[in-house]
């Protein structure tokens, strides 16, 4: 249980009480060194490991209760996988490796970010301590993330701040910057957590990852962008080949986001130069905007809103879409996405006026899906039989007509 440095070896609570007194955001990372663009964790080092997250507050100085009876149920994980030996890119771990916060293309890159910068209040201070600093005033219309840490449970708390201690001081700050707005850091984080199984360190592996590839694929870039543009052809075509759109909220307050899958039809699209890849950006450009729209609800709500509420209308499924590999393709793409770089967004899933064929495609690619995404999948044949269930989620003020409801329906669009 100690940190090796040269020929000095100095036990590994000691040091951490001892730099207690000059970095109060002190993690268990200290147990920890880079070596080439890796961080390990040395089998001497476990106990160490074990007993800072048992000991939580007393050595991290986070404050509060940092749950040492969640820490000490997952001692056990710590030690019997070497304390996690973490090998991540260069880039990804540089960006985790306690230096100063760096923004979410340094994951990519690498690159440390600098130091940061001080706010304006503090430089104003700076430069006159004599005067009065004042707050800078928000704008009217900005989108303020609701308080979601006192609403969590203990249970949810503890496992919140376990990541934290996972993540880091700076690997905290690159996730805070790629939260959209509206979004809590805590919202995010328990997504993660919970598509881990409440476990921190995979979750902390999962949300670097995320991170990772938010550097290259920029999908805040593709967000900005229209779907033609991201495509490379008239949008029109889409429209008229892969309709999705907004539609409203459902009665918990989720966006309410319908792909009419009946209108699918790959060949068309991809005869007119639109790749698979393009239309797997299609994708994320849609799921970036669902990200936005819960943001925006949770500010306005005052309360979490993290997932949405997704309708898949089928009716006029063309089975030829079976026979194209690049369907298959997308739908494992899209599946890979969603649990990978968007996990838990999708509340619910609701599939409508499905034919046979439609349970077929859906039965050949749902083992790309979790068993707790596929348990979100309901799937109806009949008007008879969907309407009835999508009106006891959403209000028929939300709707357009050929849904059973009394709004006007929207442009096609996303």
């Amino acid at each position: 249980r100690s940190i090796t440095k040269g020929v000095r070896r100095i036990p590994c609570v000691q040091l951490v009480r001892a730099m207690m007194g000059m970095m109060s955001w002190m993690s268990c990372t200290s147990c920890a060194h880079s070596v080439e663009g890796e961080i390990l964790i040395e089998d001497a080092d476990v106990g160490a490991v074990a007993e800072v997250h048992a000991q939580g507050p007393t050595l991290l100085g986070r404050g509060g209760d940092a749950r040492s009876e969640f820490a000490k149920a997952h001692a056990a994980d710590l030690t019997s996988d070497k304390a996690g030996l973490i090998s991540d890119k260069a880039g990804a771990a540089k960006a985790f490796d306690g230096s100063t916060p760096c923004s979410t293309a340094d994951v990519g890159s690498g690159s440390s970010g600098g130091e940061a910068a001080p706010s304006p209040t503090d430089q104003d201070c700076q430069e006159d301590e004599n005067q009065n600093c004042q707050e800078v005033d928000e704008p009217a219309d900005a989108i303020r993330a609701p308080e979601v840490r006192a609403q969590l449970s203990d249970k949810d708390l503890a496992a919140v701040k376990a990541l934290e201690i996972e993540l880091g001081e700076s690997g905290v700050d690159v996730v805070r910057a790629a939260l959209v707005p509206g979004e809590a850091l805590e919202s995010c984080l328990m997504r993660f957590l919970r598509a881990s199984d409440m476990k921190p360190r995979p979750a902390a592996k999962a949300l670097r990852a995320m991170l990772a590839w938010r550097a290259t694929a920029r999908p805040d870039e593709l967000a900005s962008r229209s779907a033609g543009d991201v495509a490379g052809c008239p949008e029109e075509l889409l429209d008229q080949y892969m309709p999705t759109w907004h539609q409203g909220f459902d009665k918990k307050g989720r966006p309410v986001i319908f792909s009419h899958y009946g209108k699918f039809r790959f060949g068309p699209v991809l005869e007119a130069g639109v790749t698979v890849e393009k239309i797997m950006q299609l994708h994320v450009r849609s799921s970036e905007h669902t990200a936005r729209l819960c943001g925006e609800q949770s500010s306005k709500l005052g309360h979490d809103v993290s997932n949405a509420l997704i309708i898949m209308d089928t009716q006029g499924w063309d089975s030829n879409n079976l026979k194209s590999k690049g369907a298959f393709d997308w739908a494992r793409g899209m599946a890979k996405s969603d649990t990978e770089y968007y996990p838990e967004r999708m509340g619910q899933l609701i599939i409508i006026n499905a034919p046979s064929s439609v349970n077929y495609f859906y039965r050949a690619v749902s083992w790309a899906l979790s068993e707790k995404a596929r348990d979100k999948i309901k799937i109806f044949a009949g008007r008879e039989q969907w309407e009835p269930a999508l009106l006891e989620l959403v209000d028929a003020s939300q709707l357009s007509p050929e849904y059973g409801g009394s709004a006007p329906s929207p442009d096609v669009s996303m």
